[in-house]
């Protein structure tokens, strides 16, 4: 999976250099990318900490353990982690014909176009459709990231656009609207929906804030938070059949 992700963003850029029209390539990238987790010394082999926040400069080390990891995981974040790794080393090219941004995205919710549920908003909504399995993947996000990050899909569409406006711009940067973690996401569940036996995280988790917003210094505002991000998200899931709204009321 990894081998072929790099195989098609090298063949990617080599088009994109041929061509010579394009100026700027951005790509949506994931933040499962960027673990803030680190070795702690002293602590055995693999044992795992986290950074004092996520950042660009975060990268996920799959030398690092953790609980919940899976190896179904592992291969999808290895070619997310080495994918945006080859994009970026374009950057650094002698003469390169074209900047390169990525944009590694948080969990992405809040709505679609599509006339299905996408998977991301599955696992958004997870604590409220009580499926497990998706729940368990937000479960193993929390502990590779110190946190939940979320993303509405119209700020990632209005973050495209704002870095295809600007005169000049390379490098990464972090989009994500909210960083809360499994335990704020489960409590607003369970307060907006008291009556609702919604999944709830049973153990003691890291809560990693991000360190700074790097598209907001460049003037980019997200317009939505955690809370209208998940109610965005039920209310998508219950226009397309995915979650019974009468469940849902008292």
């Amino acid at each position: 999976m990894a081998d072929a992700a790099v195989d098609a963003v090298r063949v990617i850029l080599r088009q994109c250099a041929e061509s010579k029209t394009v100026k700027r390539v951005i790509h949506t990238a994931s933040v499962s990318a960027a673990s803030p987790l680190i070795d702690v010394p002293g602590a055995g082999v693999g044992a795992a900490g986290y950074k004092g926040f996520i950042d660009e400069s975060c990268w996920t080390s799959l030398d690092v353990d953790y609980p919940l990891r899976s190896a179904h995981f592992d291969k999808y974040v290895l070619s997310k982690v080495m994918s945006e790794k080859e994009l970026l080393s374009y950057n650094d090219g002698e003469s390169p014909a074209f900047e390169v941004v990525t944009l590694p995205c948080g969990l992405v919710a809040g709505d679609t176009v599509l006339g299905r549920v996408p998977e991301t908003l599955e696992f958004a909504v997870s604590p409220v459709s009580r499926k497990e399995p998706y729940f368990m993947f937000t479960r193993q996000l929390q502990r590779l990231l110190g946190s939940m990050p979320l993303v509405h899909v119209d700020d990632v569409c209005d973050a495209l656009v704002f870095c295809m406006h600007r005169p000049s711009l390379s490098g990464r940067f972090l989009c994500s609207g909210a960083y809360p973690t499994i335990h704020d996401i489960t409590g607003y569940y369970a307060t907006k929906y008291p009556h609702f036996d919604v999944f709830k995280e049973s153990e003691e988790v890291a809560r990693v804030p991000a360190a700074a917003d790097k598209l907001g210094e460049l003037g980019f505002r997200y317009k939505y938070g955690m809370e209208q991000i998940l109610d965005d998200s039920v209310d998508c899931a219950v226009r397309l059949g995915y979650l019974d709204a009468t469940k849902l009321s008292p």
